[in-house]
């Protein structure tokens, strides 16, 4: 019988204010933060039996998370949360790389209120180090590489990476957990401190290799666990 724990207590902040919206974005974040782990359906019934909403809110709550990337609509047999196998993984740091070195080469020298925004950003990414919470660590991580795409100002290119950061978000808070990252997040924060200082210097291929080299580390990182993760017997990564 499938475990519904992932679901307790859906609706306690959703039927506030009853919302398809507000229920996707809650079933999102147990997805990102692991609490509904891959695989699992989405059975209309059950969402609505816990989050106290009508069948046909939920359904649309659904369709919103389907076209956020982390759900997928199986014809015949509804919904589940997806599952990353390694070539997704590739491809979304190849959808990354190509967004976030555009935005590098898009400049030659950081305005004021460029400068302003990342040291900001920064500033966030040491406080969440010297916190406790991983999901703080995935936020301010991936602020970060945000900003080095606004930086090409092109809100089509802006649209196409948002559209992947759910999935990012994923794969990355699983490796955070898996990696216990947030009991050294140093190196991390000193390889974006590395990135930002490169571009304040101007020094754009300075920049990108950094960049590409961060990039490329978690990439292989992130497809050994998504398969190592593959492999295992069912239920073991729950242990």
């Amino acid at each position: 019988m499938m475990s519904t724990d992932g679901f307790v207590g859906l609706g306690n902040r959703v039927q506030r204010r009853g919302s398809a919206d507000l229920l996707a974005e809650e079933i999102l974040n147990r997805i990102v933060e692991g609490e509904i782990p891959p695989g699992t359906p989405l059975r209309e019934s059950m969402l609505a039996r816990e989050s106290g909403l009508a069948r046909n809110t939920v359904r649309e709550a659904i369709r919103i998370l389907v076209a956020d990337g982390l759900v997928q609509h199986y014809p015949n047999k509804g919904a589940a949360v997806c599952k990353l196998d390694g070539e997704d993984v590739m491809d979304l740091y190849r959808v990354r790389l190509m967004a976030e070195l555009e935005g590098i080469r898009s400049v030659a020298r950081l305005t004021p209120g460029q400068e302003a925004a990342f040291e900001q950003s920064l500033q966030s990414f040491e406080a969440a180090a010297g916190g406790s919470s991983a999901s703080g660590l995935v936020a301010a991580d991936l602020h970060f590489h945000t900003l080095l795409v606004d930086l090409a100002g092109s809100p089509r290119l802006d649209r196409l990476y948002r559209s992947i950061l759910n999935e990012v978000r994923f794969g990355f808070s699983l490796l955070t957990a898996a990696d216990r990252e947030i009991d050294n997040p140093r190196p991390l924060v000193d390889e974006h401190r590395a990135i930002y200082e490169s571009l304040v210097a101007g020094d754009g291929e300075a920049c990108a290799a950094l960049l590409t080299e961060h990039l490329g580390h978690y990439k292989r990182r992130m497809v050994d666990l998504v398969r190592q993760r593959a492999a295992e017997p069912v239920g073991a990564s729950a242990q």
